[in-house]
């Protein structure tokens, strides 16, 4: 037995009350720190791109009026610092033309023979940044 300030106490229950306490402590500092890690480790940074994803050529016009005519455009994505793949291509009238081919920041853009018209390529990226053009067809 142990006395302090004229009260005895018993070593072995304080030691082991001390000791719980401190190791309750010690599990949520870990526990802090492991939140903190995951939230950092994971990716918790700023979308890059936030002013939007501009395409090239940016209002291209394609020959593809007559019904014989094959038209194509290859569209690059880009944005002032980053793009975050992966790239969701869309088209507004399937039935001028569509994407044929996508890969990083590329898309390939194929006019439906014999068709004219305006169709609007939209790309999006995984913040949803998006951007556009317009394809005339003649």
């Amino acid at each position: 037995m142990v006395e302090i300030g004229g009260v005895g106490i018993d070593s072995r229950v304080s030691k082991g009350g001390i000791m719980k306490k401190r190791n309750l402590a010690l599990a949520g500092v870990v526990m802090i720190v492991a939140v903190m890690a995951a939230l950092v480790w994971t990716g918790c940074e700023s979308a890059g791109g936030t002013d939007g994803i501009s395409l090239s050529p940016s209002n291209p016009t394609l020959g593809a009026g007559s019904s014989n005519a094959t038209s194509a455009v290859v569209f690059t994505a880009a944005v002032r610092d980053q793009l975050a793949l992966p790239l969701k291509w869309s088209v507004s009238d399937p039935g001028l033309g569509g994407i044929i081919s996508a890969s990083g920041s590329n898309a390939t853009y194929m006019a439906t023979a014999g068709r004219t018209g305006n169709n609007v390529i939209t790309v999006q990226d995984q913040y949803d940044n998006k951007g556009s053009s317009v394809v005339t067809q003649q």
